[in-house]
């Protein structure tokens, strides 16, 4: 896929970004494919594992933020400081 290939994100970084979306979706086709392009492109284990950990902390977060009921207009004007 040329978005891959030829897109503005070098094709090791989106594979690793896609194998965070797969892990968080829990697609277990998309997973393992991504494993392995990732690995072609040279990842190393240790981007892949950080990769599944930035998809599992965004997830954690996201589930603290809903699940308290956090304002999101608070939240977005704390990151303007």
């Amino acid at each position: 896929m040329k978005l891959y290939s030829e897109g503005p994100i070098k094709e090791k970084e989106a594979h690793l970004a896609a194998l965070a979306t797969a892990a968080a979706t829990k697609c277990q086709y998309c997973v393992p494919f991504h494993i392995a392009q990732a690995k072609r492109l040279g990842a190393s284990e240790d981007e892949i594992k950080a990769a599944i950990q930035i998809a599992a902390d965004v997830m954690r977060m996201s589930t603290m933020f809903y699940g308290n009921e956090f304002d999101l207009e608070a939240f977005k004007a704390m990151l303007k400081n």
